[in-house]
């Protein structure tokens, strides 16, 4: 069960998306290739006409999850897949904001185990 601050996140990722999808989306793909450019990748799709391109969905990689959004006629459609040595085992759809949630989560996570390696490894090095 979430707690108070999951549910308080997924409340108020939700009403920004809903509030204008396709800007938002853009902006919140941009911003996690900006924060991790290794693990993100944006979709865009160009019209014949159009000179610039509209984000469509976004891809991060985290641990053996794969989290896609993509925006699919006006509405947010969110997944998970487990993928193992470059072969996606399963993909579920979660509902956007409980996959705001995870991702979070889960960032939060690798954030702390990436924090308490790096100070492993200075107090190895400096004693």
């Amino acid at each position: 069960m979430p707690d108070d601050g999951d549910f308080d996140m997924q409340a108020a990722w939700l009403r920004r998306f809903h509030a204008d999808a396709e800007s938002n989306l853009r902006a919140f793909a941009l911003r996690l290739k900006e924060a991790m450019p290794e693990l993100v990748i944006v979709r865009e799709s160009k019209g014949l006409f159009s000179r610039a391109a509209r984000v469509t969905g976004v891809s991060l990689a985290l641990g053996n999850n794969q989290y896609s959004l993509e925006l699919a006629n006006g509405r947010l459609r969110a997944t998970v897949a487990m993928v193992v040595r470059g072969i996606t085992l399963n993909t579920r759809d979660l509902d956007p904001g409980d996959w705001f949630a995870r991702v979070s989560r889960e960032a939060r996570e690798a954030t702390a185990h990436a924090k308490a390696l790096s100070q492993s490894l200075a107090s190895f090095m400096g004693g």
